[in-house]
């Protein structure tokens, strides 16, 4: 899933440029910058779940360049942290993530599609549940982190293939005989391994996710 700096034109890196700046500003400023500041314990876990997710993108497989797995973990971060510092978060992993590939100018888009892209999707996910639905423990497991997880990767596995599609750097036939038939092996690990992790936390830690609460979900 990683896009290399020569598969794509340099005008749509430099777009993606800009829209990764504004995005990233934007998190900046709703940022809950006093509340972690304020607990050097969050700022431990904040580390430590951001050098989670880094391990987890250095390790892909993959077909071709730009067509490739690896596991995001960025909804269980989502939920942990909000939306904007999963932006934050995940911008600053795919700045490390770079020191080993060295592409640099493909950063940007590299951030929004396997970052900003599925902690949005997450976190939108995540609001519309908790807005409409009933605030029930399996509902807040099931749909919050397991089918949200799968729906967030697979946000990012469709915008990439409509942009490799849409610049001509694939045939739609190549993808949908080299790449597509994966993608069912690719979204159900990454809704378990959300989903479990989510679990485990809720039983241990639950002071560690920003969305969930006891009183709400097991009280309430």
């Amino acid at each position: 899933m990683h896009i290399n700096d020569s598969l794509l034109p340099s005008d749509l890196l430099l777009f993606a440029d800009f829209i990764w700046l504004l995005t990233l500003a934007q998190a900046v400023r709703a940022a809950p910058w006093r509340a972690l500041l304020a607990r050097s314990t969050r700022q431990h876990v904040f580390a430590g779940a951001s050098l989670g997710l880094f391990l987890m993108w250095i390790f892909a497989v993959g077909v071709r360049p730009g067509l490739g797995f690896h596991l995001l973990g960025v909804t269980a971060y989502t939920l942990m942290f909000g939306w904007a510092l999963g932006v934050i978060g995940v911008s600053l992993v795919m700045v490390a993530a770079t020191f080993t590939t060295g592409d640099w100018s493909a950063l940007a888009l590299n951030a929004l599609l396997i970052g900003v892209l599925p902690v949005s999707v997450s976190y939108g996910v995540y609001a519309l549940v908790h807005r409409y639905l009933p605030h029930h423990l399996f509902i807040y497991i099931f749909l919050c982190a397991f089918f949200n997880a799968m729906l967030a990767a697979g946000a990012a596995v469709l915008a990439l293939v409509v942009l490799l599609v849409a610049t001509e750097t694939y045939s739609f036939n190549r993808i949908s005989s080299d790449y597509l038939p994966f993608v069912p092996l690719y979204l159900f690990p990454e809704g378990l391994i959300n989903g479990m992790t989510i679990t485990a936390l809720i039983g241990v830690r639950p002071d560690w996710l920003k969305t969930y609460d006891d009183e709400v979900y097991l009280k309430g």
